[in-house]
């Protein structure tokens, strides 16, 4: 899948919107403005916002300055974290949180990063274990697909344990992600795949989720299901995310991957539901660009809007 060409006018943008993230006051109605602001500007534009986080990324990395680092680091778990679960941005997300959470709180972040050392090398067996487990029976089934299984982001795992007021990480039953991706783009065997892997496993009933019937809000789809008895002799509860290949470009560009296809001329491999969303971003879009209002900071760092047509002596 191509990424958007990013042209000189962006980059002076990305300056521009970076200035606004380290001059704003960090408050709960300027993160307001600031999201509304964002939504607005990428709504018709999706994957600007995808190379717009990897400019943010790629400053929080090289920039020498202390105070700008964890200004930007702040605000973008603020603001930017958040929206990158509207657009449904999930591998950069991962990414921007661990290094945002690195640079935020960095003590909480080296604690975390021990406790996954000092469990690294089982971990690494059972992951081996359960995909070695888990392709096995997709081929004999001669199911195409392929199957990845990786440990959670550190920011993830440290909120989990913070939420749930867990000293250790082996309390936690989900901190590994399986993902089973089909190369079909049929949803249905989505569905038939999840029901071979609860014919073999014990699935927790409490702990499913369909996200292909009702996607969530931001488009993402998927089957969750969390499974008993992958590993004979380990009682270690395993979480498989099973989707299509479509659904997984998704997961990791969101809305972009939508207007891309779109944009080639690939929306036949779209599902209906995806069609309905594109056109609900594309109306969305539509009606906030109609929705004009004069922005500006004040000189305390709060953000202003005033409507269309007001001027500075309006304020």
């Amino acid at each position: 899948m191509n990424r958007r060409t990013v042209t000189i006018a962006d980059m002076r943008q990305f300056t521009d919107w970076l200035s606004f993230l380290l001059f704003v006051r960090n408050t709960p109605r300027n993160q307001e403005i600031l999201s509304q602001y964002f939504l607005r500007q990428f709504l018709h534009e999706p994957e600007l916002f995808y190379e717009f986080l990897l400019f943010v990324q790629k400053r929080l990395a090289n920039s020498r300055k202390k105070d700008e680092r964890l200004k930007l680091a702040q605000e973008y778990l603020s603001v930017l974290s958040s929206l990158c679960e509207r657009f449904g941005v999930f591998e950069e997300k991962e990414k921007l949180d661990r290094l945002c959470f690195h640079i935020t709180k960095p003590k909480e972040y080296r604690e975390v990063e021990q406790v996954i050392a000092k469990y690294q090398k089982s971990a690494q067996k059972t992951i081996g274990t359960v995909l070695s487990v888990l392709k096995n029976l997709a081929k004999e089934n001669d199911i195409a697909c392929e199957i990845t299984g990786r440990y959670k982001n550190v920011y993830s795992i440290y909120r989990k344990l913070q939420r749930k007021k867990y000293t250790s990480i082996i309390k936690l039953s989900d901190i590994f992600a399986f993902r089973i991706i089909l190369k079909s783009n049929d949803p249905q065997e989505c569905f038939e795949m999840v029901n071979l892997l609860h014919d073999h496993f014990s699935p927790r009933v409490d702990r499913f989720k369909d996200y292909i019937t009702i996607p969530k809000i931001n488009g993402y789809q998927s089957i969750h299901t969390t499974l008993h008895g992958v590993v004979s002799n380990l009682d270690l509860p395993v979480e498989v995310q099973v989707r299509t290949e479509i659904m997984d470009a998704f997961a990791e560009r969101g809305i972009a991957s939508h207007w891309l296809y779109a944009q080639e001329k690939k929306s036949k491999l779209l599902t209906e539901a995806e069609r309905k969303l594109l056109e609900h971003y594309t109306s969305l879009s539509e009606k906030l660009q109609e929705e004009q209002n004069v922005t500006f900071f004040s000189f305390e760092g709060d953000i202003k809007q005033l409507p269309e047509g007001a001027s500075a002596q309006d304020y």
